[in-house]
């Protein structure tokens, strides 16, 4: 199990189980006074029981607690700030497998930071006393759509005679995109778009959409949208190209994003996202700096900066104006603009980043040791793990925040890019 500012993550019934949901759900109900505090979940088949166990606790600390049933990630954040709730949970493990499931914990409309994670799980061991008076329960899951598709003001943008396809893998964004695109005048054609169950492994990666991929090089529709399980991931395939990487996916949502939207003066992406962003801001004025992965983070290095535009990896594009998190149905509405108004750049579609992205089963030090010959002298970051940088050659390696392991990214010229590879395979092996 996993309890970081991606949220508290492991396996149903191994991990989570009923008494850690309960005790966790507690802890994060008695930091506040008693308020009104939202819930949300994706589409796991454990979602509902867990979202009952979280409802009752928070219920029992005197809370309101307003349920928007199934929605997207950053649906849920934004409808949090619709609504004026002080926080909430969210559950819903991301783009781990179908039988994990994990609690995302919001402060007001953004998740949890490390100080607030450290807060939570130091709670666990103070005694948890019913303050007498018990909460109220409101099913608002009937109500959100409206209320979020009534207040995109700006973003409601005329999309008639756009041919879309949307793959949600039958997760939350089903029954939620491809209506939202609809309602905007595009002609939808909606993939696994029910609720559940769920493909193995729901990371929206361009091999999960082959389906999607045959159509849009088949010239069938102009722009295809493939999701996680909780929406704040998407990819992007285009007419006559097909599925685009998640590089590409960020770097056009970034794109359009500076195109369509007041962006400020300053940006910021995490250590493993690629180049190809970082180049997009830049031309389009921004100064850009780096920090860690995981949104919360780089949310609050925004914040910290004054800045309210960033992103990371899978269409994660963050807007702080809209909603403290990573957006793939902000970046679906951008993205469908850009197709509508044929202003796509060839820069970011003609070519896909070389990016190597690697898991491993091993401990950080070992995978550094491995590299530091290669990077000696380099620029070091140790923010996030380790950072090395030369040029356009870099090395992030970290541990993850939602998987027991070590990841290693990595992009630049083709010998730097080849020999750690060919290391990372060789450490593949060896920890297998």
């Amino acid at each position: 199990m996993k309890f970081t500012v991606s949220g508290l993550r492991g396996r149903v019934d191994k991990d989570l189980t009923p008494e850690v949901i309960i005790r966790h759900s507690s802890s994060f109900a008695s930091l506040f006074s008693p308020t009104s505090l939202a819930i949300g979940r994706d589409t796991r088949e454990s979602g509902e029981a867990i979202a009952r166990m979280v409802s009752a606790s928070l219920m029992w600390f005197g809370h309101t607690v307003h349920d928007f049933g199934v929605v997207p990630t950053p649906v849920f954040l934004r409808l949090i700030r619709l609504t004026r709730s002080a926080g909430g949970i969210m559950v819903s493990a991301s783009h781990n497998p179908p039988q994990w499931n994990a609690l995302k914990f919001a402060f007001g409309d953004r998740l949890s930071r490390q100080e607030e994670v450290e807060r939570i799980a130091h709670n666990l061991n103070v005694p948890h006393v019913a303050r007498g008076k018990m909460g109220v329960y409101y099913d608002g899951s009937a109500r959100v759509y409206d209320l979020y598709l009534n207040t995109l003001g700006d973003l409601r943008y005329d999309l008639r005679g756009l041919k879309v396809v949307v793959d949600s893998q039958n997760g939350a964004t089903a029954g939620w995109v491809a209506r939202l695109l609809t309602d905007l005048g595009a002609e939808v054609l909606p993939m696994r778009n029910l609720y559940g169950p769920l493909p193995a492994d729901p990371e929206p990666k361009a091999e999960r959409f082959k389906e999607m991929d045959t159509l849009l090089k088949g010239e069938m529709y102009d722009v295809g949208f493939g999701y996680d399980p909780d929406g704040d991931r998407v990819i992007v395939g285009l007419k006559g190209i097909g599925m685009l990487t998640e590089e590409q996916t960020t770097a056009l949502a970034l794109y359009a994003a500076t195109r369509y939207l007041n962006v400020g003066k300053v940006a910021v992406l995490n250590y493993s996202t690629s180049l190809l962003s970082e180049r997009v801001l830049r031309e389009a004025g921004l100064e850009v700096v780096r920090y860690k992965v995981g949104e919360p983070n780089v949310v609050q290095r925004l914040e910290e900066l004054g800045g309210i535009i960033g992103g990371e990896g899978n269409g994660g594009l963050i807007y702080l104006p809209f909603s403290k998190g990573r957006d793939g149905v902000l970046s679906t509405l951008l993205v469908g603009r850009l197709v509508r108004e044929g202003e796509l750049p060839e820069s970011i579609t003609r070519d896909a980043p070389k990016i190597g992205k690697k898991k491993l089963p091993l401990h950080v030090e070992e995978v550094v040791g491995v590299f530091e010959d290669l990077v000696s002298g380099w620029a070091l970051d140790r923010t996030d793990g380790y950072y090395f940088r030369k040029g356009n050659n870099w090395l992030h390696i970290r541990p993850s925040n939602t998987e027991p392991v070590v990841r290693v990214i990595w992009e630049g010229e083709e010998v730097f890019f080849s020999e750690v590879k060919n290391r990372v395979e060789i450490l593949g092996t060896a920890g297998s």
